[in-house]
């Protein structure tokens, strides 16, 4: 008995470890992420472009670029590590008075992550996941289990 409680007891402690050490080093999962990546649309291409600033941010931007030449600047983003948690955090030009606005990672590994918000309108999630080195695939929906609105966003790796 005594035996399997100290079992149970270093079982849980490892556990916990892990997760203290995977939420620490979630910047270093999203390395995929750094470069630039587009989205052809019918209206022209969405560049989203990631950096890795340090162990605990990374900087994203996104610019909506028609007839080749006409750019609009689209979100600032911020993937941040705080206080044991990663975050995602996007500032979307001319909405919410300009405010960043926190998602929290429900999930996150090297292929992609999840992060919700569900006092947000739209979107209550956002979701990146590494097709292959050179494809994601990103949606944000009304983080429903059976979304009704969902918008998917299907980037391919700028190559220099």
């Amino acid at each position: 008995m005594r035996y399997n409680l100290f079992l149970l007891a270093y079982f849980l402690l490892f556990v916990q470890f892990i997760k203290l050490e995977n939420k620490q080093h979630c910047i270093d999962q999203f390395k995929w992420m750094n470069g630039s990546w587009k989205m052809k649309t019918k209206n022209g291409i969405i560049i989203e472009s990631w950096k890795t600033i340090n162990d605990s941010t990374m900087e994203g931007k996104s610019f909506f670029i028609k007839n080749n030449t006409d750019s609009t600047f689209l979100e600032s983003i911020e993937i941040i590590a705080r206080n044991n948690q990663c975050y995602y955090r996007p500032t979307a030009n001319g909405q919410n008075e300009n405010m960043a606005v926190t998602f929290k990672m429900s999930f996150y590994n090297e292929k992609g992550f999840v992060a919700e918000n569900p006092a947000h309108d739209f979107p209550k999630r956002i979701s990146y996941l590494l097709i292959n080195k050179d494809s994601i695939h990103a949606f944000i929906d009304d983080g429903a289990e059976l979304p009704k609105m969902k918008s998917n966003f299907y980037y391919s790796r700028v190559k220099n």
